[in-house]
């Protein structure tokens, strides 16, 4: 038998009420993120960005710990962000930390989930308790 480790943090972030010259740049908010993932001590692997017309984006970050995106909404002053790093090395509340404070005065609801399980002990017959 083999002993794995399998956990995580998924943080989810959804930011109303943003001023409109910070929703509408699209390299302001793509910016905190890099920064928020350097900050977080999570490693960038690359990114993955769609720019809509006449204004929004969605991106993801791969991170070799998981991921963060964001979908922003100008046109409601909104936006989705999602954090999820494994196991304990970096902090992903860090990275929404350092987007909202880029972002300025906002409304945001944050929750952050544990996810996985600490030690799981995989078995011929498939994963025991």
């Amino acid at each position: 038998m083999s002993v794995y480790a399998f956990s995580g943090t998924h943080v989810l972030c959804d930011i109303v009420g943003i001023a409109a010259e910070r929703i509408n740049d699209n390299e302001l908010i793509l910016a905190a993120i890099r920064k928020g993932i350097e900050v977080s001590g999570a490693e960038l692997c690359g990114v993955q960005t769609k720019e809509f017309e006449p204004v929004g984006v969605t991106a993801v970050f791969v991170l070799a710990e998981s991921h963060v995106s964001v979908h922003t909404y100008p046109e409601q002053g909104s936006l989705f962000l999602d954090a999820f790093t494994c196991g304990t090395r970096c902090d992903p509340q860090r990275i929404v930390e350092v987007v909202l404070e880029a972002l300025g005065p906002c409304e945001h609801r944050t929750s952050v989930l544990s996810r996985g399980e600490p030690v799981r002990v995989l078995a011929s017959a498939g994963y025991a308790a």
